[in-house]
């Protein structure tokens, strides 16, 4: 299994474990959170593996 697919793996399961513990107290709420949570756990993770490439590639311009 690849860095990239253990990475995706572990925020999922984190995901999935605080839904279960923000079910209880934040209700309605606790759905947007995890995936908030995930979101930033996947970020950080791609970010790590990926390296940092602050250059665009030939031909493709720079975001701003």
């Amino acid at each position: 299994m690849s860095k990239a697919a253990a990475a995706v793996i572990g925020m999922f399961s984190v995901g999935a474990g605080m839904m279960t513990v923000l079910g209880s107290v934040m209700g309605a709420y606790a759905e947007p959170v995890s995936l908030a949570l995930m979101g930033v756990g996947l970020f950080a993770g791609s970010s790590l593996l990926g390296g940092s490439k602050e250059t665009a590639p030939a031909g493709v311009a720079k975001e701003a």
